[in-house]
């Protein structure tokens, strides 16, 4: 969908069986599909504000069980880990035990009992976290049963306050898969390089690519169209672009 050299139009090739301003209908409809699935989804997707705090302390409750799960695991991971250490601790004190009584010298023996007195803190030091973790793990799946046996009902509880969204958010749906369907049949008769260019366009203009001349005038910009480019439109055989906002007018001929 390029300008022509003079900026304001150029040549469209036919699209589809329609005639008359058929490949700018396409266009349009296409537009207003896309913008009708954005504003429906945003809505379907927003919770109502008289239900935003029912449902912001169901996800919280959620949210924490969840975290909950998540440290639990770590708990039990680190625990696991200290085992295997404090095991490996207990294998260097036999080792330092059974070296202590095969020493010659008084000088090897200190180093000996120094190893010991080394391996003897650690072994406290892992043994004492080891006790603290089995502490925090049965406090944690205490409460994680607890939470776990109330989140169905406050699950179903949720459900129930938020049913008539729930409903209107199925309604919208329905609604959603039918304009997808209506968009792809649409794309499917535009050419694909006239199709990514109107996508563009779309992009670039905050998803109004093209726009109705309403009482001679830009309906996004409200400004005048040249005489001659109103002509043009009403052909209705080229693009022609608002010389003000650059997006493609559209003449319809049933309102204009």
């Amino acid at each position: 969908m390029g300008a022509s050299s003079a900026g304001d139009a150029h040549f469209l090739a036919p699209v589809g069986a329609l005639s008359g301003n058929g490949p700018l209908e396409l266009l349009y409809r296409l537009q207003d599909r896309i913008r009708f699935v954005a504003a429906r989804q945003k809505e379907r997707d927003t919770v109502p504000p008289e239900l935003t705090e029912i449902d912001r302390a169901y996800q919280e409750r959620v949210e924490a069980l969840t975290n909950l799960k998540q440290r639990l695991a770590r708990d039990e991971v680190e625990h696991r880990k200290g085992e295997s250490e404090a095991a490996d601790i207990r294998e260097k004190q036999k080792k330092y035990q059974t070296q202590l009584r095969s020493v010659q010298t008084s000088r090897e023996y200190g180093a000996v009992l120094n190893e010991i007195d080394g391996v003897d803190k650690l072994l406290r030091s892992t043994e004492d976290r080891l006790l603290e973790l089995e502490g925090e793990i049965e406090m944690a799946r205490a409460d994680l049963a607890t939470r776990e046996a109330s989140l169905p009902a406050e699950t179903a509880e949720h459900e129930e306050k938020l049913k008539d969204w729930r409903t209107a958010q199925r309604s919208i749906d329905s609604e959603l898969e039918s304009a997808r369907e209506e968009i792809r049949k649409l794309e499917a008769q535009i050419p694909p390089r006239d199709r990514a260019e109107f996508i563009r366009l779309l992009e670039k203009k905050g998803g109004l690519a093209i726009v109705k001349v309403v009482n001679n005038s830009c309906a996004a910009c409200h400004v005048k169209i040249r005489p001659a480019a109103l002509q043009i439109l009403k052909v209705g055989r080229e693009i022609v672009y608002c010389d003000s906002c650059k997006r493609i007018l559209y003449w319809d001929t049933q309102t204009s």
